[in-house]
């Protein structure tokens, strides 16, 4: 016999097996209880969240025989007995030719939506309600969803839909207002790691937290994708599913190797970064899965962060991952990938430089000692500040290079009113820009002194410059 595939082995049974929904287990619970369910129904979530595994027990629970006693008897049911999964109906409704599924999908004309229910008006051969399940039901044609309006609209009392969809907004509204709406959650990680850890015990094999976790992570909330990872491992495991065994099965890049590039760029060091880059690329995976594994690790590592309480890395973890999602897009549509984003995280892992620096003149990349340099510097930096900085660019203009000593700028203004305009904020961001300027610490001093000697430069500056910084002066006094 052919290998059942673990996830339809464990596909749930009953309403108390669906994992991770409980806001739609407690209201069929009670719905059924009561008699009190739809025509038509449509479940809506992303893949392996239990849509179809829903719907199939809902058929099965409107044709249940111990479910249809209780009813009667007025009996409150509870979760596990939704449906009994014992009784003649629900042991034989898979080959009923009352249970009807189809994928639209790949059934989406309106001549084969039309065959596959053209025995809705007919009464049912075997059971109570002739059921109807309908898989990715968006993907009809405009036609086909036409043809079923009325049905659903009006049905004959035997006959129940369930609508199962992926995607809720390219549903016709015509469809959404005639059915109730389920809607599936994500399931937690935790949910999914508890579980395949106790499947795990069934199966007389040992999953390691670490694995179970990264099951989960990978999954991204479908319980299906989960198992079937699980499955792949299980099938060549021994005794024991470690992390290291997830890896090397699924072909993933290791926690360890990209804490190890995290580890280089966060101590921008290009040696060891060039390091970790060769045993990642030598794996055989593609950049875009590295750099999608390497986003989701700086996820778990800012996540980590936060619980503890540690916020000296977060801007740093949060700019590297956004440097990283930006190069993915470059990636996918280059033929070298491997190199876009080995330059990428070089860039990133080399010391922070203002876009003001330009590399025209060795002179910038030298240590600066002498007063002529740092006035060179000044009044060239002041010049490129960026727009959103004109109040800031307008002050210095004003202003002149006094003094140089032990990286301290002394910088004089002509006025009292504008040494107060260039308050601690100003000043604190004007050291900022010329530090990455010359590649080191500088610290502002201000004083107000008369124009001679250093206001030199200022007095060089042609009259259509002159305009504009009083122009701009103007503008900031008014403000």
């Amino acid at each position: 016999m052919a290998y059942e595939a673990l996830y339809t082995r464990v596909r749930p049974k009953n309403l108390a097996q669906l994992i991770g929904q409980e806001h739609i287990t407690t209201a069929l619970t009670r719905a059924i209880s009561n008699s009190r369910l739809s025509h038509a129904y449509l479940l809506v979530g992303t893949r392996g969240t239990g849509k179809t595994s829903t719907a199939r027990i809902l058929a099965k629970a409107m044709n249940c025989e111990k479910v249809l006693q209780a009813q009667k008897e007025g009996r409150p049911l509870n979760a596990t007995e939704i449906p009994c999964g014992k009784c003649p109906s629900c042991l034989g409704i898979n080959s009923s030719p009352d249970n009807v599924e189809f994928d639209a999908a790949s059934n989406r004309s309106v001549e084969d939506v039309s065959r596959l229910l053209s025995t809705a008006n007919l009464a049912p051969l075997q059971s109570r309600v002739k059921t109807f399940i309908i898989d990715e039901v968006h993907m009809l044609s405009f036609e086909a969803v036409n043809s079923i309006l009325k049905l659903i609209e009006e049905p004959p009392p035997h006959v129940a839909f369930f609508l199962a969809t992926t995607e809720f907004n390219k549903v016709p509204q015509t469809i959404r207002s005639r059915c109730q709406i389920l809607n599936f959650h994500l399931i937690p990680n935790e949910m999914i790691a508890s579980y395949l850890q106790k499947l795990s015990k069934s199966l007389n094999v040992e999953l390691t937290k670490e694995a179970a976790r990264k099951f989960a992570r990978l999954a991204a909330g479908s319980m299906r994708d989960a198992v079937t990872y699980f499955d792949q491992c299980y099938a060549m495991a021994d005794k024991v599913i470690s992390l290291e065994d997830v890896e090397k099965t699924l072909g993933l890049v290791s926690d360890a190797d990209l804490d190890e590039i995290i580890s280089a760029v966060k101590d921008e060091n290009r040696t060891a970064l060039s390091a970790a880059l060769s045993r990642v690329f030598r794996s055989g995976l593609s950049a875009v899965s590295i750099a999608e594994a390497l986003i989701g690790r700086l996820r778990d590592v800012e996540y980590n962060h936060l619980k503890r309480h540690i916020d000296s890395e977060l801007a740093m973890l949060e700019n590297f991952s956004e440097e990283i999602r930006k190069v993915i897009g470059e990636m996918q549509y280059s033929g070298i990938p491997d190199i876009i984003l080995e330059m990428a995280l070089m860039k990133i892992a080399a010391p922070k430089i203002s876009m003001l620096t330009e590399n025209t003149s060795s002179a910038n990349t030298k240590r600066t000692e002498s007063l002529d340099d740092i006035k060179k510097i000044f009044y060239e930096l002041r010049g490129k500040l960026p727009d959103n900085e004109k109040n800031l660019r307008a002050m210095l203009s004003e202003a002149a290079v006094l003094k140089f000593s032990n990286d301290v700028v002394t910088i004089g203004f002509t006025s009292q009113s504008l040494s107060n305009m260039f308050n601690d904020d100003r000043r604190e961001r004007f050291e900022e820009y010329i530090s990455r300027k010359i590649n080191r610490k500088i610290k502002i001093e201000k004083v107000v002194s008369q124009k001679g000697e250093g206001y030199a430069d200022y007095q060089d500056i042609d009259e259509r410059e002159k305009r504009n910084i009083q122009t701009a002066m103007d503008l900031f006094q008014i403000n």
